[in-house]
């Protein structure tokens, strides 16, 4: 295998030496598809500015299509004109699914269960590979922490460790890697897809949680906190790393060396290929750090960015500035061979439609994985002994979710809307007792005219402008009329934002519900107590006023292609509730950005004296979150017992363990939850940290031992002076089912 290796790399040695100057600079251009077939998605702005003739020929890469036969075609014309017969290689944004789509990341993390994770971005890897794409630019591994960012949905949640846990697990997915451990840049099969790890880094932190705002965090934060998914992520060998938008201490990160060289090669040691994000090296003119185009391009290619992403740098400008000497070859010839080695890690140069006509899209198994993710991913955040409700109860549905077939989400640009069932579907199916509340629109007439108005894209019926089959919610079907509640009913009801909602360009400042569904709400709320909320949305929101009036609160999230089976069985207790928040929810829009990683303050407020004013409080609001983070409630109930710890031959490793015991009626999964305190330190450090956690299944008086084995290095800290600290140092080993219980906590010094 080690000669094989060898051989083929000298053969793309061979291959780089032969190659002309553009087509050097081809692999590093990458187009959208419009250049290719007018039926390509698009996911950015598109400049006035059309490539150069010799661009559409040697570019390297293109986005945003789908299809083999259409890439087929595409694929075997590109190779035969090509000078080398080099391939082209067909990327997409496959975010959370390709035709079968799972719940957004943001509520995958929820799951708490990284192999589940695995094996759904193993579907959605052979569905895209099936369709011609090999590589995705997903996961998104940034640390998120304020709601009013829109593509906090693409990440997974608030903690630095559950989003390298996470992404890590996603990309062994889509890469094909099962094992763990270093990868070793080995191939990915025919049935997988490169994964790209973005943005890096720091784009989570964006101010005010305004898209594409710059971003302000000291280097010790953006170190410990924002790396550290990127840091984890390594070990699953990424094929790409994405540039994101915003500066890091007011220096672009498409231009910013130290960052990229320095830090993700030097320091991470990532040996792929470093994308840009859509135009972002282009806009390097626009924040001020370059004059021209042609020096953005000169900048980005310096600093080591090998694929520019749509913008007009590198296709009108790179060959210009080899030729008058400003840069040298060997930066092109870099760049060109981290793309090369991508493509051969695909199998490309052997078989250049490798992949294509794989599995079918929906399979059987796909849908089961999606399913049991978007079971496992839903949080009961609320129950007054309310569920799970009885199959042969009487119930009334209503809300604008129950009909709906918008359970997907807008980073889902290959799902269908007609593979999805709807909830009142299922429903029926099952024949269950349960009548019709009439329909609620998911937005009023003048939300939908605002984001309109913000190019959202929302046509008349409320929904996004994909193909959405047209439902006729009154031809045929019979409703009950809010008059016909009584007092003793039972009323579950769907409701939650507008999928155009979230997702890129989609920031909010308030995060309450549509206003139109709130009214609705209100008036279920005026006839009856007996109230079930199931919420959907990209992201966390505003339900106060929700959960107030409701007996039980269940958010799923936008669950995906199985979403209504998903809700029907947690509702009538056929899966129990096993997901704990990934992000806290806030109590209101005034806490945002909000997380359980508070940093030690000198004006704590304690339980002991609330009342006391010179506090770090708010003197209108709670300090805390309406539900923290880790925190999700089930239909049965779990007994941890207080830590120990047993330390290892190794000085610089420790075990750590309790006992969990189901002792509630019904079988369910408890999430573990293993945090960690520094006790004393010459730098102010976060209350807690989430260290390791374990998520275990468990029948009704089952027990089990959950160990955690913790290495010291994992605890490492920046000091006074950005050095590492690693020992001398007592710390807190806290274990609970939340960042806000506590079973029991040892003392522990390295």
């Amino acid at each position: 295998m080690r000669e094989k290796k060898i051989m083929e790399q000298r053969k793309l040695k061979q291959l780089l030496s032969e190659m002309s100057l553009r087509e050097k600079i081809g692999q590093m251009i990458q187009l959208t598809g419009i250049y290719f077939d007018d039926d390509a998605v698009l996911t950015g702005e598109v400049g006035e500015d059309q490539p150069p003739q010799w661009v559409t020929q040697y570019a390297g890469s293109v986005l945003g299509m789908i299809g083999a036969e259409k890439l087929r075609g595409i694929q075997k014309k590109y190779v035969e004109a090509h000078p080398h017969h080099i391939p082209l290689l067909f990327m997409a944004d496959v975010i959370h699914g390709c035709r079968t789509i799972a719940p957004i990341p943001l509520g995958q993390a929820c799951s708490f269960h990284p192999e589940l994770v695995r094996k759904m971005a193993g579907h959605a890897a052979a569905e895209s590979a099936s369709e011609g794409i090999r590589a995705t630019f997903s996961p998104m591994i940034d640390v998120s922490r304020d709601p009013r960012w829109g593509r906090i949905m693409e990440s997974f949640g608030e903690d630095p460790f559950l989003n390298g846990v996470m992404g890590t697990a996603m990309l062994r997915g889509y890469q094909g890697e099962e094992g763990k451990g270093p990868a070793g840049n080995k191939k990915i099969p025919e049935s997988g897809i490169a994964g790209c790890l973005k943005h890096f880094a720091g784009y989570g932190a964006v101010n005010a949680g305004r898209e594409y705002n710059d971003v302000e965090i000291s280097q010790r934060t953006f170190r410990e906190q924002y790396l550290k998914p990127f840091r984890m992520a390594m070990h699953a060998d990424p094929a790409m790393v994405m540039t994101a938008f915003n500066a890091v201490d007011r220096r672009p990160v498409s231009g910013n060396k130290e960052l990229l060289e320095g830090t993700l090669r030097e320091e991470m040691g990532f040996s792929g290929t470093v994308i840009s994000d859509w135009g972002s090296i282009g806009q390097l003119e626009e924040q001020n750090v370059v004059s021209s185009q042609k020096e953005a391009a000169e900048a980005a290619v310096r600093a080591g960015v090998d694929i520019d992403m749509m913008s007009p740098a590198y296709m009108f400008h790179l060959e210009e500035l080899v030729k008058e000497g400003s840069i040298p070859t060997s930066l092109i010839d870099k760049s060109a061979w981290n793309v090369l080695v991508m493509k051969n890690r695909l199998g490309l140069f052997e078989n250049p439609f490798a992949g294509m006509q794989g599995e079918e899209p929906l399979s059987a198994e796909a849908k089961k994985t999606a399913l049991a993710l978007a079971c496992e991913s839903s949080v009961l955040l609320k129950n007054d002994d309310m569920l799970p409700l009885k199959p042969e109860r009487k119930v009334f549905w209503g809300g604008p979710y129950v009909e709906s077939r918008e359970l997907l989400s807008r980073w889902a640009i290959f799902g269908r809307y007609d593979d999805v069932e709807t909830i009142r579907e299922v429903l029926k199916a099952r024949k269950m007792p349960v009548r019709f509340l009439p329909e609620c629109e998911i937005l009023t007439e003048e939300e939908r005219r605002l984001w309109q108005a913000e190019n959202c894209r929302i046509q008349d019926s409320g929904e996004q402008d994909k193909e959405i089959p047209e439902i006729c919610v009154n031809s045929g079907k019979q409703y009950a009329t809010l008059d016909e509640i009584e007092p003793e009913d039972t009323v579950v009801l769907v409701l939650g934002e507008h999928e155009a909602q979230s997702g890129e360009a989609a920031s909010r400042a308030f995060l309450d519900l549509p206003e139109g569904q709130q009214k609705f709400f209100d008036a279920v709320a005026g006839r009856t107590s007996h109230i079930v909320t199931v919420i959907l949305s990209g992201r966390p929101l505003d339900i106060r006023k929700i959960a107030e009036k409701s007996q039980a609160v269940l958010f799923v999230w936008r669950p995906g292609t199985m979403g209504a089976e998903a809700v029907v069985r947690l509702v009538y207790g056929e899966e129990t509730p096993s997901g704990k928040l990934s992000v806290s929810i806030p109590w209101c829009v005034g806490q945002v950005p909000v997380s359980y990683w508070d940093v030690k303050t000198g004006h704590r407020m304690v339980e002991t004296n609330p009342e006391n004013r010179f506090t770090s409080r708010y003197m209108d609001i709670p300090n805390e979150p309406l539900y923290p983070f880790g925190f999700g409630l089930s239909y049965t109930e779990f007994t941890i017992t207080p830590p120990i710890f047993e330390k290892q031959e190794r000085e610089d490793k420790i075990d750590i363990s309790c006992k969990v015991k189901n002792v509630g009626e019904v079988p369910g999964a408890e999430v573990v939850q293993c945090y960690v305190e520094t006790l004393c330190a010459p730098v102010v450090r976060p209350d807690r940290e989430l260290i390791r956690f374990r998520k275990i299944f468990l029948l009704p008086g089952e027990e089990q031992e959950v160990k955690f084995t913790v290495n010291r290095k994992e605890l490492a800290f920046y000091g006074e002076n950005m050095e590492l600290i690693d020992g001398d140092v007592q710390f807190r080993f806290i274990v609970g089912n939340s960042s806000r219980s506590e079973a029991g906590s040892i003392l522990y010094a390295f």
